[in-house]
Parts: structure tokens; C-alpha cells; sequence
């Protein structure tokens, strides 16, 4: 039996028998029997599990379901898509997708404390004509907030797509004072229009945002 079958076949386990995070798994052995297969090679599967963060070693307790967090899926997979090798326009064509269908639930969630707490966002990358290293950070950073206040845990996993337009091979027409000035006032217009519970006007700012870049 090749180990990929295995893989597959273990994974099956665990989804129809409604294992949850917190869970502890049956030893090795009693796994070894269930899947008709040696110890170690079990061992070999629990440690490639563990390892992608499905799995945990808990001391006195055995093996559980771990319980990721959507930050680290969103690093995992971020630097998945990284290898894939994805071009520029298919991953700004992925964002422009998911932050508009995300606009709704942005303006829905929104809440004048995060609202409060991008604005002065926005104002510490307007002060960063001179560090445009920072301000892309913090550009990166807004946009990543917009999609944690909808405090839905898959589009802020897959928002981590956003990471990789970011990256400075695709950056240097917009780390120039007028352009870092330019997203400043688009980021802020975004805001105007989540305040005001404007989905239409939101999405059509996203767009005019992402399409030029």
C-alpha cells in the first residue's frame, strides 16, 4: 500500500468518525491494527500530520486534533501559494474577488472602535513618505484588517493571498511619496463608505484600488 493512500485513508478516519479539536486518537498500535499497517508507519503519518499542524503531541496525553488558528493556516498557505507560482494578475484578479464579495460582511461588522483604529492606521502610513518599506506594511496591514472584522475565519485564512502582492518585486511604482499619499486617500475613502454602510460605493473603491496595481 503506498504511504499517499494511506495518508488519505487516515484522514477519511478521522472525518467520519467526528473527531474534533481537543481529541485524543487511538495509540499507534490500536491505529497499526485499524489500518492494517506497522507501527512506524503510522508514527510516519502522526509526525507528517503533526508537522502541518492537524495533529499535537500533548506530554501524559497522547495524540490529539490540534486546534489551529486561522493565522497560522493563513502563513501555511500563503507560503504555499508562494511555490505554486502564481503570476501577478492571477493573484490581484484572487484579490479583487475576495475583498469585494468580503464587502458586505465588512460593512456589516464594522465597528466604530476597529474604525477608530484604522483611521490612525492610516495616518501613521501617511507619515511614512520617507519609509516606504513601513508604509506597505501597513497597507497590508489595513486590507488584512478589513477582513478580520468579519470575524469569518476562512476569508481571513484566504485573504493571506493578499501577502503575496506585496511582495517588493511588485512594489516599486507604489513606494513613491505621491503614491503612498495617493493609497492614503483610497484607503480612506474605503472607510468613508463603511461608515456609511455603503456596499456599492465599497466595492466600486476596491476596485478602482486594485485594478491599477
Amino acid at each position: 500500500m503506498k504511504q499517499t493512500n494511506l495518508l488519505d485513508r487516515f484522514e477519511t478516519y478521522l472525518a467520519e468518525n467526528n473527531f474534533r479539536a481537543g481529541d485524543k486518537l487511538p495509540s499507534e498500535m490500536e491505529l497499526a491494527e485499524i489500518f492494517q499497517t506497522s507501527r512506524g508507519t503510522i508514527r510516519e503519518i502522526i509526525i507528517h500530520l503533526t508537522l502541518l499542524g492537524v495533529l499535537a503531541r500533548q506530554s501524559k496525553v497522547g495524540t490529539v486534533i490540534a486546534a489551529p488558528e486561522a493565522a497560522t493556516i493563513g502563513r501555511s498557505l500563503a507560503m504555499q501559494l508562494r511555490f505554486l507560482g502564481s503570476g501577478r494578475e492571477e493573484l490581484k484578479a484572487t484579490r479583487l474577488l475576495l475583498e469585494s464579495a468580503a464587502a458586505p460582511e465588512i460593512v456589516r461588522c464594522m465597528t466604530p472602535k476597529v474604525l477608530d483604529q484604522l483611521g490612525r492606521l492610516l495616518d501613521e502610513m501617511g507619515a511614512c513618505e520617507n519609509n516606504p518599506e513601513r508604509a506597505d506594511e501597513i497597507d497590508l496591514e489595513f486590507h488584512l484588517q478589513l477582513f478580520e472584522v468579519t470575524g469569518n475565519r476562512l476569508l481571513q485564512i484566504f485573504s493571506q493571498v493578499l501577502s503575496l502582492l506585496f511582495n517588493p518585486k511588485y512594489r516599486s511604482a507604489f513606494r513613491t511619496p505621491e503614491a503612498i499619499q495617493k493609497s492614503v486617500a483610497s484607503h480612506r475613502a474605503m472607510l468613508s463608505a463603511i461608515a456609511g454602510r455603503n456596499e456599492e460605493t465599497l466595492r466600486n473603491l476596491i476596485a478602482e484600488h486594485v485594478r491599477p496595481l
